[in-house]
């Protein structure tokens, strides 16, 4: 996880699933310790669960895509 470069923007950028485990800790630490983030704990949540099941879809459709090559290999 690497904290956003772009000045006009918050947060950090997502780019594999460590980075959305990483956040969502930080936000359940924040709940317990400061009491902070409940009202919005929600709402991280579903966008974390839809980044991963997209992030899912594109692993899945580069295996898809090498099996067929490999079927495809042994058939020919």
């Amino acid at each position: 996880m690497t904290e956003n470069k772009n000045s006009k923007t918050r947060g950090v950028s997502i780019n594999k699933p460590s980075d959305v485990r990483r956040i969502a800790r930080r936000v359940i630490s924040d709940i317990f310790v400061e009491g902070s983030q409940i009202t919005n704990a929600g709402k991280v949540n579903q966008l974390l669960i839809t980044w991963l099941k997209g992030w899912e879809l594109e692993k899945l459709e580069d295996i898809e895509r090498r099996l067929s090559a490999l079927e495809e290999e042994r058939r020919g």
